[in-house]
């Protein structure tokens, strides 16, 4: 994929998708700056990746959930040396009613699904203005972005911006060497449904359930290439292309009864 020799941020590195991504760049000879809020586990993923292929892999403690928290990642990771590869995969959400949760939680969602996305993609498009070589950042949405969904009725929404703000984002840098890329995956076996407290969907969403590795081949080779969007999977494809031939309502009734109802008690925010 020519990324050899370049240098990767990827937030949310700790788990999941985003130590999926920070394994493959490894793989393809890129040197890595891995942020999470859990140091053991960020440790784990940076020996798996040296393990890999002889590259520099640099841990940076932070929780992006929290103001500010952006600037200090940006300005530790670039202490080091310039990135030319953003991966902003941290993010979060829950599965319960709006009105069932408390407001820290939905402001931490919103600063960590969004402002802390939308500062590191500045910071790094001003840095890399004028600068020589081809460089990309890749946002990571969800196939919810594509409609309302009930029971996530904030993260659907948080993605929907990172989805429209990478398109057009991308289509700024049209003729420039960087490019935006944005991701929408569907179900992804992870944390994540564990920590939004979700019950046991709709035989459809396990159906449609890609591995981490799946999707974090999908939204590498994507971003090389400089695409647009790339929604891994044939039936999340199918159902992101479905919603817009029927009316809005209709496929967020669809949403939810894919879904289902919440069937787990919601679990406090992990330190």
């Amino acid at each position: 994929m020519n990324l050899a020799g370049k240098r990767a941020l990827v937030t949310g590195a700790s788990s999941g998708i985003g130590a999926a991504i920070a394994r493959l760049l490894a793989a393809e000879g890129v040197d890595l700056v891995l942020t999470a809020r859990r140091k053991d586990a960020l440790d784990r993923v940076a020996a798996e990746c040296a393990a890999i292929r002889d590259v520099r892999t640099d841990v940076i403690v932070a929780d992006l959930g929290t103001p500010s928290a952006g600037s200090v990642v940006w300005n530790a990771a670039i202490a080091s040396g310039p990135v030319d590869l953003v991966i902003n995969n941290a993010g979060f959400g829950y599965f319960r009613r709006f009105d069932a949760t408390e407001w820290t939680r939905d402001a931490e969602m919103i600063q960590l699904n969004i402002t802390s996305l939308v500062e590191l993609s500045r910071r790094f498009v001003d840095a890399r203005r004028g600068e020589p070589g081809r460089a990309y950042l890749l946002n990571i949405a969800s196939i919810g972005a594509y409609q309302s969904v009930p029971q996530m009725a904030l993260y659907a929404a948080s993605k929907a911006f990172v989805r429209n703000f990478t398109e057009a984002l991308h289509d700024e840098l049209r003729g420039s060497p960087v490019s935006a890329t944005c991701v929408c995956p569907g179900g992804t076996r992870t944390a994540f449904h564990a920590a939004a407290g979700a019950g046991d969907y709709s035989w459809i969403a396990n159906a449609s359930m890609k591995s981490a590795e799946a999707v974090a081949l999908a939204s590498v080779r994507a971003m090389a290439r400089g695409k647009r969007t790339v929604i891994p999977g044939v039936i999340n494809k199918l159902s992101c292309f479905g919603v817009r031939l029927v009316p809005r309502w209709f496929a967020s009734w669809m949403a939810g009864r894919v879904l289902g109802q919440p069937k787990k008690a919601l679990p406090p925010r992990a330190t």
